[in-house]
């Protein structure tokens, strides 16, 4: 689910797909769009977001020193060039719009103290019925 603003303050739900359905980012079209102020009746309840301690643009890094920003939920760029891939847990928060307070750094710290990209994953596509397209794994 990504919001979007069209025109003054109003703004969309955009790219809203059923349960089971693959969201590709390739892709223009899929899904369908919300408009909160809109007459339809919806109920939104976030349970659950992959990755929910971390923030998009945030550096951290990995338990084996590699170095890589968090772009979105399943968009992990390393900074050594290398193979893209996924971070190996425990996560040391390096940057969040600078320097990370050290509540931020703990929090991160904490949460991924024990599990796995992995364990996230699995989780998510245990709620969603979906996977990642295959390029953002």
């Amino acid at each position: 689910m990504h919001p979007a603003r069209t025109g003054g303050s109003r703004t969309h739900l955009c790219a809203l797909a059923r349960n089971g359905d693959t969201h590709d980012p390739d892709l223009e079209d899929q899904g369908y769009t919300i408009d909160p102020a809109g007459g339809e009746p919806i109920r939104i309840e976030l349970f659950f977001r992959p990755y929910a301690f971390l923030e998009p643009g945030d550096e951290v890094a990995d338990r084996n020193g590699r170095a890589w920003r968090f772009d979105a939920v399943w968009d992990w760029r390393p900074f050594d060039g290398g193979q893209s891939g996924t971070p190996a847990w425990p996560l040391a928060l390096l940057s969040r719009h600078g320097e990370p307070t050290p509540k931020e750094a703990v929090a991160v710290a904490r949460a991924t103290a024990v599990g796995s990209h992995a364990d996230e994953l699995e989780r998510w596509s245990g709620l969603t019925l979906a996977r990642p397209a295959a390029h953002q794994q």
